[in-house]
């Protein structure tokens, strides 16, 4: 290909955008979200942020995704961030989540057959009960944060592969998560044990490795259906 012509033709391929967007919640309340698009099909995920955080946390996260072709929808949880005017009312949880997911497999371009969940601390068992309940869910990311009883039933029945980083340091109910999923039986759970790298979404900071490796898991985990 002539420079003129490959210069051209790279002008028209697809850039990851981000963009603002309102998720309709089940009581018809509007929930402020971050969706961002790689320009091209793929699969999706939707994260929630830990709960000192907002779902800005997530966007070298949704960068590195973009890169990798998947698409990603985060929100700020009800009473917190762009929905702080809205009542914080965790037993309505759940149904946003539902409502997050249906948005993003309604997105142009979003592979319904391949999709994915993610949260940090507080958000991992929102991640979790949120595959149980739809049973869309092919793969989970869960950083610094432990699934309620239930939610760790359902993964050891479902044998789901999962991404699982947390700092060893950080102790609480963590020990006991990274028991439970090292007994998994899925070959592509991955299991990263940080020293002293914070909590959450912070530890990207602390190990120049764990976002490219946290990405190239998601992309390779959904890359067949």
């Amino acid at each position: 290909m002539k420079p003129l012509i490959l210069i051209a033709a790279l002008a028209f391929l697809p850039a990851a955008q981000s963009r603002d967007v309102d998720v309709t919640a089940s009581d018809g309340a509007k929930l402020r979200g971050t969706y961002t698009s790689p320009g091209k099909p793929g699969p999706g995920i939707v994260l929630f942020h830990q709960c000192n955080m907002l779902r800005g946390a997530w966007t070298s996260m949704a960068a590195a995704l973009a890169d990798r072709g998947v698409h990603t929808l985060a929100i700020d949880y009800r009473g917190m961030g762009d929905n702080k005017a809205l009542p914080s009312d965790y037993a309505k949880r759940p149904s946003d989540a539902d409502a997050v997911l249906a948005a993003l497999a309604a997105m142009p371009g979003v592979d319904p057959e391949r999709l994915t969940a993610g949260g940090a601390s507080c958000g991992v068992d929102q991640a979790v009960q949120l595959a149980r309940r739809s049973g869309k869910i092919r793969a989970l990311v869960l950083l610094s944060g432990a699934a309620s009883e239930s939610g760790v039933a359902y993964l050891q029945k479902a044998g789901l592969p999962v991404f699982f980083a947390f700092s060893t340091d950080e102790g609480g109910p963590l020990p006991k998560m990274d028991a439970d999923l090292s007994a998994s039986a899925n070959r592509a759970t991955t299991i990263r044990r940080l020293s002293n790298a914070g909590h959450g979404v912070p530890m990207f900071d602390r190990d120049a490795t764990l976002l490219s490796e946290l990405a190239d898991w998601v992309a390779k985990t959904l890359s067949t259906k």
